[in-house]
């Protein structure tokens, strides 16, 4: 009989002492995860390419959110300017070798085309663009006045460069693009 009591109490605690351990684990994990990150904030007229926080004015045409160099390369997050959507049309299809892009609609109407089909996202919508996929995605209006934010991951620093430098510009130079694309 008792050892039947000891049998039936000790499988009762196995999910606490699994419990127990695993937010133990789980605790040592994620401090160690945060070494040499720092939080921080990035307002809606500001830029953080590099890392190096910014106020760029009205004349950019990208603004980075979150660094690669904030990640250790595995997350860019970008939002678009009105100054990107004067005009129609968008860059030529294309395909990333090495990062998966998603693309979020936070104001506007913009066309995405993945693999040839063509499809109407609206304030609200999100694409997934797995690596090695061919898309563009299209400004359907001119002066458009609608956001886009995109995200690229992982997100080698040529792919933030890229970027900054279009952001700065206004076009792309063939120096800078990134490999695989």
């Amino acid at each position: 009989m008792k050892r039947q009591t000891f049998i039936s109490t000790m499988l009762l605690a196995l999910p606490a002492f699994s419990f127990a351990g695993g937010s133990v684990f789980y605790s040592k994990r994620k401090s160690s995860e945060k070494v040499g990150k720092k939080p921080f904030i990035v307002k809606s007229d500001e830029s953080r390419y590099s890392g190096k926080q910014t106020k760029p004015g009205n004349k950019t045409f990208l603004h980075c959110k979150v660094s690669s160099t904030d990640t250790n390369e595995e997350l860019f997050i970008q939002t678009s300017t009105p100054n990107v959507f004067k005009y129609k049309g968008g860059p030529p299809p294309h395909i990333h070798g090495l990062e998966d892009e998603i693309v979020y609609v936070v104001s506007g109407e913009f066309i995405v085309s993945i693999d040839g089909v063509e499809s109407m996202l609206r304030a609200g919508d999100t694409a997934f663009i797995p690596k090695g996929t061919l898309h563009t995605i299209i400004n359907p209006i001119e002066n458009n006045p609608g956001t886009l934010m995109t995200i690229f991951q992982p997100a080698p620093k040529k792919v933030e460069d890229f970027f900054s430098y279009i952001s700065e510009h206004g076009e792309v130079s063939p120096d800078i693009v990134p490999e695989g694309w």
